[in-house]
């Protein structure tokens, strides 16, 4: 079988569907990602056939047609992923999906432009959430965005055959109930980019935190503050920067961008933005969070893991010290990272989620 997987060029956006195409590249099926060329690098070893451009040109786009960036909810967001990365994208992505003839079309939920190709060429197609489920304020807007891409062109939206979804139950808030068509994934670690190939340094007799901003955010002050604080408050810091951008101190080591599954098993907690990867990838590992939320789903994130006790929540990068002590020195945090963890390993494995959807595909 042939499986095309498509999403915005945003590692945040491509990687949570990484496990799911190593699973099916292991049972044997072809699988590619289609998006844009730069994101090759952070997918490797994965198959990138490229359509459409970057985040960049995309974000210019967006403030030139709305004024509005991005990164925030609002009308920016709407736009960018809604229209402007369908727009740019479209017929790139279409000739590619044309030439791979694929059985099945993997979409995260983000990505308009995959359902909307995988109607256009009748192709059966999946969801795949990476992240909470969104505000429905804002996922109506998107769904109402999203439409006119459809009229535009006289179609009607083609229906998904399943939702997958990695984020577990336990997050989810009292009036949040799981979609009827929806497969649980287990969240794995992350062992895609160029990165794997990084030495770590050896422990030391100091506790070890990972300091990282993830994907997204550029905020090279706010890390500064962040590593500086955790390494006073007696931490060795392992942090996904470049050494230029970071203060020099013992025991900080600048490895700039890893992926998870090398450093998670080599800390003892982890300061973060609070990214659905960095938090999925921690509670899965065990570890507690210090989280200081910047753009996006951080914020929504971070209170749902506070709420189950993994994590502390901090507003200013330099209270991140203070907070990491405090996680380190708390049984309940720790208590609770580990509860988490038990219950995301008996979510569906990767290649059980691929074996119920090749079963979908075939009753079709």
């Amino acid at each position: 079988m042939r499986i095309a997987f498509t999403g915005n060029p945003m590692a945040g956006h491509l990687l949570p569907m990484m496990p799911l195409l190593d699973a099916a590249r292991a049972a044997g099926h072809e699988a590619v990602v289609i998006t844009a060329e730069e994101m090759e690098p952070r997918l490797a070893p994965a198959t990138v056939w490229p359509a459409g451009p970057g985040v960049a040109t995309n974000v210019e786009e967006t403030l030139r047609r709305t004024g509005s960036h991005p990164a925030h909810p609002g009308p920016g967001t709407i736009e960018y992923f809604a229209g402007v990365r369908v727009d740019l994208a479209l017929e790139e992505t279409v000739d590619q999906l044309a030439k791979l003839e694929p059985d099945l079309l993997v979409a995260e939920e983000l990505d308009f432009l995959g359902p909307l190709v995988a109607t256009m060429l009748e192709i059966p197609w999946v969801e795949h959430r990476v992240g909470a489920p969104l505000p429905e304020e804002f996922a109506a807007l998107l769904r109402d965005r999203s439409a006119k891409n459809y009229t535009a062109r006289s179609l009607r939206p083609s229906a998904r055959i399943a939702l997958v979804d990695a984020y577990p139950d336990f997050l989810l808030g009292p009036d949040e109930r799981p979609a009827a068509d929806r497969i649980s994934l287990r969240p794995t670690l992350n062992e895609h980019g160029e990165g794997m190939a990084v030495t770590i340094p050896e422990r030391t007799s100091r506790p070890r935190a990972l300091v990282t901003l993830g994907t997204t955010v550029e905020d090279r002050d706010a890390l500064a503050s962040m590593v500086s604080a955790v390494s006073a408050a007696g931490f060795d810091v392992l942090a996904t920067a470049d050494a230029a951008d970071l203060p020099a101190a013992a025991g900080v080591h600048a490895l700039g961008f890893v992926p998870l599954a090398k450093l998670l098993p080599e800390v003892d907690l982890v300061v973060s933005a609070g990214g659905t990867g960095t938090v999925l990838a921690s509670l899965a590992a065990g570890l507690p969070l210090v989280l200081r939320p910047f753009l996006a789903d951080h914020p929504w994130n971070a209170a749902r893991v506070a709420a189950q006790g993994a994590a502390i929540v901090i507003d200013d990068p330099a209270d991140a010290g203070e907070a990491a002590r405090r996680v380190m020195n708390s049984d309940d945090h720790r208590i609770a990272a580990t509860t988490a963890a038990k219950e995301i390993s008996a979510m569906n494995a990767p290649e059980h989620v691929i074996e119920r959807l090749i079963r979908r595909v075939h009753k079709r």
